[in-house]
């Protein structure tokens, strides 16, 4: 019974963003300037770079907040403080090799990066601690999978039929494509800085923004018609939206007949190798396992830096538990520490975010499981470990629209940017699908045998051979 508790980098955010790279750089200043740092000046709600991101804080709607997330409104933090200066920034990063797009000289690629030396070095001691973090102080086991899985992996994982966005394309020049959602989400956010914008306009458009990876394909072509949604760089109308898987396929061996892909996240990999993890930890659950390594992901429209890439680092964990017991020994340690929550019924009102103690997030019933809430808190204090101020973090549910349909329950833990709030780590109770997909697929038990106490008896009557016989005569 998995339960992803940790998967930084996973699919919205390569690890690491240009505003870690700013905090990093502001850090390294004042500890050889020897200075206190003034934190960032604040701004109003909805200011700067807050307004490209599909989670940017909602506004307040009328009505006290849903029963479930009992606690004080969060403050929303501005996002000039990051974008009058995320420019600038940049090309610091650029002139002093922190990164640069790779394959420069030729013009480079969209989605491929090439980190320098001290982005290396940076990027280096983020993944150090983030194993210091949770590898050393969790106990739990690292593995190293390949980067290519053949086909029979990621059929059975369900990313052959399944890894899918959206796509719609420019009828009029079909060498530009858009995803989907991405721009449903761009569009929502230049509707609601009109002017002349009403409440119930406002509202609208946060649901529609903050669902935007949620709907249907009929659905998003509705909204598409609705709004009347063109290309934005020619004014073309756009095709309908059509899936596009995100693998990159290759051929493994000479004759090309076995097919492979790059591996599209490092969980499999993990879940591969869980029936011999068990075997080391004595066959005792719960249990951790981690690995760190690279994944690829073809993109439909790499931009905003190092937030959609093509190829890059995922630190992942999955923590194997009893489904009977999901309470963990060391939630005490975290139940006082006070979080930001975005729970789903707050987003589907139009609402602001909670924050409230993990204790209290338990007990009202935000969170269905003291493990998944454990790793949340965990999660949120390495965040800051690595220079990510409280204020800047929030926890934010997925809808029921877009949880996976074996999922009990997921949080992605959201950083404010110069891009809004930016998906950086993802937490889902993902309950035995990928173990139960694996063992069928190839045909081996992958089932957890727990050794009772007290043994179970059951009197079954049944007819013996003997028996059989006698009443055939």
């Amino acid at each position: 019974f998995p339960l992803r508790v940790c998967a930084f980098g996973a699919h919205a955010a390569p690890a690491m963003t240009t505003d870690f790279l700013e905090t990093s750089i502001r850090y390294q200043y004042a500890l050889k300037s020897g200075i206190v740092l003034d934190p960032f000046p604040s701004s109003s709600a909805g200011g700067g770079g807050a307004s490209s991101s599909r989670a940017a804080a909602a506004p307040a709607a009328a009505g006290a907040p849903s029963a479930v997330s009992k606690g004080e409104p969060a403050k929303h933090v501005g996002g000039d403080q990051f974008s009058r200066n995320q420019k600038e920034l940049q090309e610091l990063c650029k002139r002093r090799f922190l990164y640069r797009q790779a394959f420069d000289i030729y013009g480079g690629v969209a989605g491929f990066f090439t980190y320098g030396p001290p982005g290396c070095s940076m990027k280096n001691n983020l993944i150090r601690q983030w194993r210091q973090h949770f590898v050393i102080e969790e106990g739990l086991l690292e593995v190293e999978d390949t980067c290519i899985m053949q086909h029979a992996v990621l059929k059975a994982s369900g990313h052959v039929d399944r890894f899918n966005d959206f796509m719609v394309k420019d009828t009029g020049d079909e060498s530009k494509f858009y995803r989907a959602d991405k721009l449903l989400e761009e569009i929502m956010e230049e509707k609601m800085k009109a002017a002349d914008i009403t409440e119930a306009q406002r509202k609208e458009y946060t649901l529609v923004r903050n669902q935007a990876d949620a709907y249907s394909r009929e659905e998003m072509g509705d909204l598409f018609r609705k709004y009347g949604i063109k290309a934005p760089e020619t004014g073309n109308e756009l095709s309908e939206p059509y899936e596009f898987n995100l693998m990159f396929p290759t051929p493994i061996g000479p004759g090309g007949y076995l097919q492979g892909y790059l591996r599209p996240e490092t969980a499999q990999g993990i879940f591969l190798n869980y029936k011999f993890c068990c075997e080391q930890n004595a066959n005792r659950l719960p249990f951790g396992c981690a690995q760190v390594g690279k994944a690829f992901r073809n993109e439909i429209a790499p931009r905003a830096g190092l937030t959609r890439q093509r190829e890059f680092t995922q630190a992942e964990i999955e923590y194997f538990v009893n489904p009977k017991s999901k309470e963990h020994a060391k939630f005490k340690n975290v139940e006082s520490l006070v979080l930001t929550f975005f729970h789903s019924n707050e987003q589907l009102a139009g609402s602001d975010p909670i924050r409230c103690t993990m204790g209290d997030a338990y007990k009202n019933g935000v969170l269905k499981s003291q493990i998944l809430g454990y790793f949340l808190a965990r999660t949120f204090l390495f965040l800051k470990s690595v220079g990510v101020k409280e204020e800047h973090i929030r926890f934010r549910q997925h809808l029921p629209t877009e949880m996976a349909h074996y999922a009990a329950d997921c949080w992605d833990a959201e950083v404010f940017c110069s891009l809004g709030w930016l998906e950086i780590v993802g937490h889902a109770d993902r309950s035995a699908f990928d173990l139960t997909a694996h063992a069928k697929a190839a045909k081996c038990d992958l089932t957890y045998k727990e050794v009772l106490d007290k043994p179970i008896e059951q009197e079954v009557y049944a007819l013996t051979k003997p028996s059989g016989i006698a009443i055939m005569k």
